[in-house]
């Protein structure tokens, strides 16, 4: 076939392929193909591909035809610009082949080459040429060091893996590692499943990423739900962003982090060339951004079933699921099971009496064991899911039952609750198998508006996620540091310590006080005498430039007004021996009644983030830690701190006086916003304890250690 000369002309430049320059890429129109004959390992996909509506032309140094198709010895031969070049040649050749394409205005370049920065220093120059081949003309290039693109429902296979079974749908992809693709596809496909749109395999990243897919996604309009399976974030700011887009467009995401262990951090290096970061950082971006979370490809399937099949008018926040089934031991477990996955399934026991009269030895309307008395009986089984769909105590429903191949003969009572659905109110209506594999039947219900689900948990993971997408804040969002005006470093001099470059006490406390943060009264007392602090006691007495004082013994707490001297002499006689800085601060003995820590790192891999956790003998015993990307909102301070609401503590503990939200809100915007403000050189800062009285809540220490110092 020809190739029509008169397709659109190329799109403009951007910082990797933005959203309209990979519209052509994804989705063209017309794809020149290099590096593949009819007998190459990697032609069967383009085989495949050759009866969709795309036109191809064959680029080859030595065939005369491929596939019945034209071949022109290079992309220069075919004098005129393309949407897509897929590129099956070796690195050295895919360089090659990334210029010619920018030299001939292509839409973009897929590339499945290794050899590139995951190398060593040769590939990283190779992967240098050709990054700046394609930036020079803003075209995006897919890879390299992946598997390729898939549309599915263009039918193009753009890819070196195998052909393999999928649905078209509505889920879009992208994955570091290439095989993830193959493995997502495995797990989609079966009865109900999910439906697949564009499928990209993102390898090294080394002019298009994950930014920039996203941004494509929530543009395009087959694209319903986004799920990434990654190893590493290049640029924090442009992802988050481009998520915000995607769910402000209505278009939920769900990730997999690779690389969660040391060991798996050092083979992702290995693999695409990237570094894997913090994983408990990570964790704490997504929460903020409202993307939800997965652990392997099964569960990220069945955290996105639901969403991809159910149209967003039958989404639900589950706040109440009823769970019908007619066998009492699977009754049982989808009590335990949805305790697990944290799925409400109340007892409603107002159906109580409904539920006897209609159901011989029925006593716990939810879950609800029917029995196989309701097919013996003409219309009660509508009658009783009638009741559950009208009941406003549920806004989601799940019929369990093996719903197996050959169980198609006794499916009449799927079909019955089917019939309701259709009839019934905008909530969610689920089937499922008990467990194993469903009947290829099944996907009959998808077209009734009945999602089909993965046995009890995968239904159950699918609906938390649902619950969670629909109870995720509009404004939920990671904002830039750089939205807040960088902050200068205090001008003190820094002191050296084992664990980097600190600031003295007073410079640190003076930074937290003009970030808005409530500190306690200090005062200092030098080498030439003991002055009176301006404040009563009785005091706590400290090195005060000493980063871990506890450890040597270096504070005195209640030390009275008289013994102030001997305390200030003791310190300092530990501080000649310890051969740390002699100053002493004297703060006031403050009285609260309860403790917290606040964190902040300012140099971790995605930005600065601010942690928080409950002080005193909880943090030692618990060891929990929640946090936030700096800046926050208000809305996000009041999330963190809810984080902690099941310990009780905050609301009062064996009598003691509730915390207050407000005041313990402001201070984490305020280190959020230092931590943003000063994103350039601050290391971490420590603020612990955080004191929690009646006037609200007081630092009484920090810890700032800092990076880049020109003092």
């Amino acid at each position: 076939m020809s190739i029509d000369t008169t397709t659109t002309s190329p799109g403009p430049a951007g910082t990797g392929g933005g959203a309209h320059a990979l519209d052509r890429l994804l989705n063209p129109r017309t794809v020149a193909v290099v590096g593949i004959s009819e007998t190459s390992k990697f032609g069967s996909g383009i085989r495949r591909s050759l009866p969709s509506d795309t036109e191809f032309c064959f680029v080859h140094p030595k065939a005369k035809e491929v596939f019945g198709h034209r071949v022109f010895p290079d992309l220069r031969a075919i004098g005129r610009p393309v949407d897509a070049v897929f590129s099956a040649v070796g690195a050295e050749r895919t360089v090659d082949v990334v210029e010619q394409a920018a030299e001939i205005g292509a839409g973009g370049v897929i590339t499945i080459a290794g050899g590139f920065a995951e190398t060593g220093r040769h590939g990283a120059e190779l992967q240098q040429r050709m990054v700046e081949a394609a930036r020079a003309v803003g075209m995006p290039v897919v890879g390299p060091n992946g598997v390729g693109v898939i549309n599915v429902a263009r039918r193009l296979d753009l890819t070196m893996l195998a052909p393999f079974e999928r649905r078209a749908g509505g889920l879009s992809a992208v994955t570091h590692s290439g095989a993830m693709i193959e493995a997502m596809a495995s797990a989609a496909w079966r009865a109900g499943g999910v439906g697949l749109n564009l499928l990209v395999s993102a390898g090294n990243e080394a002019v298009t990423d994950l930014a920039d897919y996203l941004d494509h996604f929530a543009a395009d309009p087959a694209t319903r739900v986004v799920a990434l399976a990654l190893e590493k974030i290049r640029r924090p700011d442009a992802f988050f962003a481009a998520a915000h887009r995607c769910l402000a467009a209505g278009k939920p995401i769900v990730a997999l982090k690779l690389g969660r262990s040391e060991r798996a951090q050092r083979m992702a290096a290995s693999h695409t060339g990237t570094l894997t970061g913090d994983t408990w950082v990570y964790d704490v971006a997504f929460a903020q951004a409202g993307i939800q979370t997965a652990t392997d490809i099964d569960d990220l399937v069945d955290r996105v079933q639901f969403l991809e099949q159910l149209p967003r008018e039958r989404w639900s926040p589950v706040r109440g699921l009823a769970v019908l089934t007619v066998t009492g031991g699977f009754a049982q477990l989808a009590s335990d099971l949805a305790e697990v996955e944290k799925v409400d399934v109340p007892e409603v026991t107002r159906l109580r009496p409904f539920i006897e009269e209609n159901v011989p030895g029925g006593t716990v309307p939810n879950p609800l064991d029917a029995t196989t008395f309701v097919g013996g009986v003409d219309g009660l089984w509508e009658k009783i899911v009638r009741e559950y769909a009208d009941a406003p105590e549920f806004d989601a429903l799940l019929f369990a039952s093996q719903h197996a191949d050959w169980d198609r003969g006794r499916s009449d009572l799927a079909d019955r609750f089917a019939d309701v659905a259709e009839g019934a109110a905008a909530k969610p209506f689920v089937v499922a198998p008990l467990a194993g594999v469903g009947g290829g039947w099944l996907d009959d219900y998808r077209a009734r508006g009945v999602a089909v689900g993965n046995g009890l948990r995968g239904c159950l993971r699918g609906l938390h996620t649902m619950a969670a997408v629909v109870r995720t804040r509009p404004d939920a969002r990671v904002r830039s540091a750089s939205d807040v005006p960088a902050l200068p470093r205090p001008r003190a001099a820094t002191i050296e310590v084992p664990e980097g470059r600190m600031l003295p006490f007073d410079a640190t406390m003076t930074l937290l006080e003009d970030a808005g943060i409530p500190v306690a009264p200090w005062h200092l007392v030098e080498a030439d005498g003991l002055v009176a602090p301006p404040f009563d006691g009785p005091y706590v007495v400290k090195l005060a430039d000493v980063a871990h004082r506890t450890e040597l013994g270096a504070v005195r707490v209640g030390v009275a007004a008289e013994d102030l001297p001997e305390a200030v002499r003791e310190l300092r006689a530990l501080a000649a021996a310890c051969g740390v800085p002699h100053r002493i601060a004297v703060q006031p003995l403050l009285a609260g009644h309860g403790e917290a820590f606040v964190g902040i790192n300012g140099s971790g891999e995605l930005g600065p983030v601010v942690a928080f956790g409950l002080g005193g003998v909880f943090v030692e015993v618990m060891r929990r830690v929640a946090g936030r990307m700096a800046p926050m909102s208000e809305a996000d301070a009041t999330e963190l701190v809810a984080e902690f609401d099941d310990i009780g503590v905050i609301d009062g503990f064996r009598g003691a006086p509730a915390w207050d939200r407000r005041a313990l809100n402001a201070t984490l915007v305020a280190a959020s916003r230092l931590a943003a403000g000063g994103r350039d050189w601050i290391e971490s800062i420590d603020i612990n304890p955080l004191i929690v009285g009646p006037a609200g809540v007081t630092a009484v220490d920090g810890l700032c250690l800092v990076r880049d110092c020109g003092d």
